[in-house]
């Protein structure tokens, strides 16, 4: 069986995103998609969250929490199973390297790993290694979690708003706004 053409795996994606963005079942589905970003990287959500807030501008805010909750519900699930598999973080420091700089690093990031995870939340990433560091020092799934969905807010709303507002923001712009018209044109002539 021949190989489909990358293009028209792009069209279908666009073509089910524009058909299933309105669905009312979506955002009920959507946290699915973070949530599994912290086991294994499926798709990049990022660009899913971007997609589904440009073909349905009026739902990007629930778009956006849907994303953030189910960043949380990933990050407390994969805090629970580090905790119930008995992992600690001393468990992964070597005794003979019992160093006052590595036990003050260790102090310091029990002290301060739960805000230490909020920073990395704020990048549009997934704070995999974070969340695992922060399930070592012993942090309670609930508190991780309860940080991620506050923490990825910021980016969750502004990606989703990147792709509500951003293609008609950009069409403004006078050299995108000529650059689209000239290959509108382009594509009416052939």
């Amino acid at each position: 069986m021949a190989e489909q053409p990358a293009q028209s795996r792009l069209q279908r994606l666009g073509s089910w995103l524009r058909s299933n963005a309105e669905s009312r079942w979506l955002p009920a589905v959507l946290p699915v998609f973070p949530a599994l970003d912290f086991i294994a990287p499926v798709m990049p959500n990022q660009l899913l969250l971007i997609g589904l807030s440009a073909a349905a501008v009026g739902r990007w805010v629930v778009f956006a929490a849907a994303f953030m909750i189910g960043t949380s519900l990933g990050g407390m699930l994969v805090a629970y199973a580090v905790q119930s598999a008995g992992m600690e973080l001393g468990f992964f420091l070597d005794p003979a390297d019992d160093t006052a700089s590595v036990t003050q690093t260790v102090e310091q990031f029990r002290l301060y790993g739960l805000w230490f995870l909020a920073l990395v939340a704020l990048l549009p990433t997934t704070p995999r290694l974070t969340v695992v560091a922060c399930a070592l020092a012993g942090f309670a799934p609930i508190d991780i979690g309860g940080m991620l969905l506050m923490a990825r807010s910021v980016p969750a709303m502004t990606l989703s708003a990147i792709g509500a507002f951003g293609p008609r923001f950009a069409l403004q712009l006078p050299f995108i706004g000529h650059m689209v018209e000239r290959a509108a044109a382009s594509l009416r002539a052939s």
